[in-house]
Protein backbone atom coordinates (compact mmCIF):
# COMPACT_ATOMS: atom_id res chain seq x y z
CA UNK A 1 0.00 0.00 0.00
CA UNK A 2 1.60 3.61 -1.01
CA UNK A 3 1.60 6.07 1.26
CA UNK A 4 1.17 9.70 0.29
CA UNK A 5 3.44 11.98 2.29
CA UNK A 6 2.15 15.18 0.37
CA UNK A 7 -1.71 14.21 1.69
CA UNK A 8 -0.09 12.85 4.95
CA UNK A 9 1.83 16.12 5.55
CA UNK A 10 -0.88 18.34 4.84
CA UNK A 11 -3.42 16.77 7.01
CA UNK A 12 -0.91 16.62 9.99
CA UNK A 13 0.02 20.31 8.99
CA UNK A 14 -3.84 20.86 9.26
CA UNK A 15 -4.81 19.10 12.46
CA UNK A 16 -1.95 20.45 14.73
CA UNK A 17 -2.75 24.08 13.70
CA UNK A 18 -6.17 23.31 14.28
CA UNK A 19 -4.87 21.48 18.14
CA UNK A 20 -3.03 25.18 18.76
CA UNK A 21 -5.87 27.29 17.84
CA UNK A 22 -7.72 25.19 20.18
CA UNK A 23 -5.21 25.41 22.90
CA UNK A 24 -5.62 29.09 22.37
CA UNK A 25 -9.09 29.62 23.32
CA UNK A 26 -9.28 26.95 26.29
CA UNK A 27 -6.24 29.15 27.73
CA UNK A 28 -8.45 31.88 27.32
CA UNK A 29 -11.65 31.04 28.58
CA UNK A 30 -11.03 31.87 32.24
CA UNK A 31 -10.04 35.84 31.41
CA UNK A 32 -12.05 38.50 31.24
CA UNK A 33 -11.71 40.58 28.29
CA UNK A 34 -9.44 43.37 30.14
CA UNK A 35 -7.08 39.90 31.10
CA UNK A 36 -6.76 39.03 27.22
CA UNK A 37 -5.57 42.69 26.36
CA UNK A 38 -3.49 43.17 29.58
CA UNK A 39 0.54 43.27 29.60
CA UNK A 40 2.34 41.73 32.19
CA UNK A 41 4.90 44.19 31.84
CA UNK A 42 5.24 47.35 30.14
CA UNK A 43 7.56 45.79 27.31
CA UNK A 44 5.79 42.39 26.94
CA UNK A 45 3.10 41.18 24.74
CA UNK A 46 -0.78 40.85 25.94
CA UNK A 47 -2.15 37.68 24.91
CA UNK A 48 -5.25 39.79 22.81
CA UNK A 49 -1.86 40.93 20.54
CA UNK A 50 -0.23 37.72 20.04
CA UNK A 51 -3.64 36.59 18.55
CA UNK A 52 -3.57 39.51 16.12
CA UNK A 53 0.20 38.89 15.27
CA UNK A 54 -0.62 35.04 14.88
CA UNK A 55 -4.02 36.07 12.77
CA UNK A 56 -2.13 38.59 10.45
CA UNK A 57 0.65 35.75 10.21
CA UNK A 58 -1.12 33.02 9.03
CA UNK A 59 -3.21 34.93 6.71
CA UNK A 60 0.01 36.96 5.56
CA UNK A 61 2.49 34.01 4.45
CA UNK A 62 -0.51 31.57 3.47
CA UNK A 63 -3.14 33.41 2.27
CA UNK A 64 -1.73 35.96 0.41
CA UNK A 65 1.54 34.77 -0.68
CA UNK A 66 0.30 31.45 -1.20
CA UNK A 67 -3.51 31.73 -1.64
CA UNK A 68 -3.71 35.06 -3.65
CA UNK A 69 -6.25 36.10 -1.19
CA UNK A 70 -5.28 39.72 -1.45
CA UNK A 71 -4.32 40.14 2.46
CA UNK A 72 -2.50 43.03 3.14
CA UNK A 73 -0.29 43.02 6.48
CA UNK A 74 -0.40 45.66 9.03
CA UNK A 75 2.37 43.72 11.29
CA UNK A 76 3.08 46.95 13.38
CA UNK A 77 -0.69 47.22 14.68
CA UNK A 78 -0.83 43.73 15.26
CA UNK A 79 1.35 44.25 19.01
CA UNK A 80 0.16 48.23 18.96
CA UNK A 81 -3.34 48.05 18.89
CA UNK A 82 -4.85 50.61 20.79
CA UNK A 83 -8.71 49.67 19.68
CA UNK A 84 -8.56 46.02 20.29
CA UNK A 85 -11.76 44.09 18.50
CA UNK A 86 -14.25 42.25 21.24
CA UNK A 87 -13.52 38.49 22.12
CA UNK A 88 -15.74 37.68 19.49
CA UNK A 89 -13.79 39.39 16.35
CA UNK A 90 -10.63 38.48 17.61
CA UNK A 91 -11.24 34.54 17.67
CA UNK A 92 -13.55 35.09 14.54
CA UNK A 93 -10.09 36.43 12.95
CA UNK A 94 -8.38 33.71 14.37
CA UNK A 95 -10.86 31.22 12.93
CA UNK A 96 -10.68 32.42 9.23
CA UNK A 97 -7.53 32.76 9.27
CA UNK A 98 -7.05 28.93 10.44
CA UNK A 99 -9.43 28.30 8.36
CA UNK A 100 -7.64 30.13 5.14
CA UNK A 101 -4.71 27.74 6.26
CA UNK A 102 -6.99 24.65 5.71
CA UNK A 103 -8.23 25.83 2.04
CA UNK A 104 -5.03 26.88 0.80
CA UNK A 105 -2.62 23.81 2.29
CA UNK A 106 -5.68 21.24 1.57
CA UNK A 107 -5.46 22.68 -2.02
CA UNK A 108 -1.68 22.28 -2.21
CA UNK A 109 -0.17 19.58 -4.73
CA UNK A 110 3.24 17.90 -3.50
CA UNK A 111 4.53 19.89 -6.35
CA UNK A 112 3.82 22.83 -4.89
CA UNK A 113 5.43 22.10 -1.47
CA UNK A 114 7.94 20.80 -3.22
CA UNK A 115 8.56 24.78 -4.74
CA UNK A 116 10.17 28.02 -3.16
CA UNK A 117 7.79 30.19 -1.12
CA UNK A 118 7.63 33.43 -2.08
CA UNK A 119 9.41 34.59 0.76
CA UNK A 120 13.03 33.25 0.51
CA UNK A 121 13.81 32.82 3.88
CA UNK A 122 11.89 29.85 4.40
CA UNK A 123 13.06 27.86 1.64
CA UNK A 124 10.54 25.70 0.34
CA UNK A 125 6.52 26.11 0.90
CA UNK A 126 6.58 22.42 3.08
CA UNK A 127 9.03 24.23 5.03
CA UNK A 128 7.69 27.57 5.32
CA UNK A 129 4.52 25.68 6.17
CA UNK A 130 6.32 24.31 9.21
CA UNK A 131 8.15 27.40 10.77
CA UNK A 132 4.53 28.79 11.04
CA UNK A 133 3.39 25.76 12.95
CA UNK A 134 6.59 26.00 15.27
CA UNK A 135 5.76 29.90 15.48
CA UNK A 136 2.35 29.64 16.02
CA UNK A 137 3.37 26.85 18.80
CA UNK A 138 5.69 29.22 20.45
CA UNK A 139 3.06 32.21 20.61
CA UNK A 140 0.77 29.83 21.95
CA UNK A 141 3.14 28.58 25.05
CA UNK A 142 3.98 32.80 25.49
CA UNK A 143 0.07 33.27 26.07
CA UNK A 144 -0.27 30.22 28.52
CA UNK A 145 2.66 31.88 30.27
CA UNK A 146 1.08 35.37 30.43
CA UNK A 147 -2.25 34.13 31.15
CA UNK A 148 -0.72 32.49 34.70
CA UNK A 149 0.65 35.93 35.12
CA UNK A 150 -2.57 37.71 34.51
CA UNK A 151 -4.39 35.42 36.55
CA UNK A 152 -1.89 35.75 39.45
CA UNK A 153 -2.32 39.82 39.37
Amino acid sequence: MAVDLAELAKAALIGELEKLRDEVRKLTEPLSDVGLWKKPLEESNSIGHLILHLTGNLNHFVGARLGNTGYVREREREFTETAPPTRGELFAGLDAAVATFQRVVGGLTAEQLAKPHPDDRFGLVLNALLHLETHFALHRGQMSYIARLVRAS
